[in-house]
C-alpha cells in the first residue's frame, strides 16, 4: 500500500481512497496474523452475542473474506474494508476498519444478522468468479468506448481534413477568377517611402485607436506604402515611379476630413473607405497595407484619376 502525505490541519475531512483487494493468499495470512483489538471484539460480540472464542474465529474468517472479495478503502488514518454487497443486508455492509499496515483491526460495524446465521452464503470461489465476469464486462465496455472514441476522431480528422481541401480549392477557384495584372509591378512583399525608394517593412508601434489622431498621423510624410497597395489595379494605368505620389494624394485627401473618408478602427488594420477607394493602414499607422485589392468577377475595377485627386492648398497666413 502506497504511502499518502498527512491531511492539512483545519483543511477539509481526509476522503477514502479506493484501492485493489487482496488475493486469496494475502488475505488469509494477514487476517490470521491481524491483531483484533479488544474494542473490535467486544462491538462484533455484542452484535451478534457470541463468545469471545467464537468471535475471534468469525472475525477472521469474515475478514479473509472481505479482503478478497469487498470494497477496500484506505487514508492515512487506516483501512476501510467493507463486504460485498451481496453479503450484506440491503444497503448495511459488514465493515472493518484497519490500521494502515492492515496489522491490527480496530472497528466493526455491521447488520444485526451474523453473516455466520445467514440462510444464503455464496461461496468465495463463486464471488470471485463473478467479480471477475464483471470486471471483464467492464474491461470490454471501456475497450469499446475507447474504439468509439476513436473511430469519433478519425471521423472528425476526415472531416477537418475534406473541409480544408474544399477551402484551399475554393481558393484556388478565387485566384483563378482573378486575372494576372498586366499592368507593371513593383517587387512585392516591400515598402517604399514618400520618394519611391525601396525601404525595409517598419517594425510594429504601439496601436492609435482615435480617429483624429489617425487621420493626423496618417498624412505625415514618414508614412510608408507597401508594394500591395501600390501594385493595386487602381494604379494600373500610373506608372510605377509615380505611384507613390499617386497614393499620397488618396491617402491624404481620405484623411483629410470625415466627409472625405469614413474610419474603422478593427483589430488587426485601420480602414479608410471614400470615393470608391478602400485602404488599410496598419494599427500604428506607420504603413499604408493595401488599396482595393482586385476581385473575382470585377472586370472594370475604378482606376486613378489625378483630376479627381488634387488636394486644396493650405492659405497662408496674412
Amino acid at each position: 500500500m502506497s504511502h499518502q502525505p498527512p491531511p492539512q490541519p483545519g483543511g477539509r475531512p481526509e476522503a477514502w481512497t479506493t484501492t485493489d483487494r487482496f488475493s486469496p493468499e494475502q488475505a488469509n495470512a494477514l487476517a490470521q496474523k491481524a491483531e483484533i483489538t479488544q474494542s473490535a471484539r467486544n462491538a462484533y460480540i455484542a452484535a451478534h452475542v457470541v463468545s469471545d472464542a467464537t468471535a475471534e474465529q468469525q472475525i477472521r474468517q469474515l475478514l479473509a473474506r472481505i479482503l478478497q472479495t469487498g470494497r477496500l478503502a484506505l487514508k492515512q488514518s487506516g483501512c476501510r474494508a467493507r463486504s460485498h454487497k451481496a453479503d450484506g443486508e440491503g444497503d448495511d455492509s459488514y465493515t472493518f476498519i484497519l490500521d494502515r499496515g492492515c496489522r491490527r483491526v480496530i472497528k466493526y460495524s455491521g447488520p444485526p444478522t451474523s453473516w455466520f446465521d445467514k440462510e444464503i452464503r455464496i461461496p468465495v470461489g463463486d464471488l470471485l468468479a463473478m467479480l471477475d465476469e464483471r470486471r471483464r464486462k467492464e474491461l470490454e465496455a471501456e475497450r469499446r468506448k475507447e474504439h468509439q472514441r476513436e473511430a469519433q476522431e478519425q471521423r472528425q480528422e476526415a472531416h477537418e481534413q475534406r473541409m480544408r481541401t474544399q477551402r484551399a480549392e475554393a481558393e484556388a477557384r478565387r485566384a483563378a477568377a482573378i486575372p494576372a495584372p498586366a499592368w507593371p509591378l513593383l517587387p512585392p512583399g516591400q515598402a517604399y517611402d514618400g520618394n519611391g525608394q525601396s525601404v525595409p517593412l517598419p517594425s510594429p508601434r504601439r496601436p492609435i485607436r482615435d480617429e483624429s489622431t489617425i487621420r493626423r498621423v496618417g498624412r505625415r510624410p514618414y508614412v510608408l506604402f507597401h508594394a500591395d497597395a501600390l501594385n493595386s489595379p487602381f494604379f494600373r494605368n500610373v506608372a510605377p515611379e509615380k505611384r507613390h505620389e499617386a497614393i499620397r494624394k488618396v491617402v491624404d485627401k481620405l484623411l483629410r476630413a470625415p466627409t472625405k473618408g469614413q474610419v474603422v478602427v478593427g483589430p488587426e488594420c485601420i480602414t479608410v473607405t471614400g470615393q470608391k477607394v478602400t485602404f488599410t493602414l496598419t494599427p500604428d499607422c506607420a504603413m499604408v497595407r493595401s488599396l482595393n485589392p482586385p476581385r473575382p468577377g470585377n472586370n472594370a475595377p475604378a482606376s486613378y484619376r489625378a483630376d479627381r485627386w488634387k488636394v486644396p492648398r493650405s492659405k497662408e497666413r496674412e
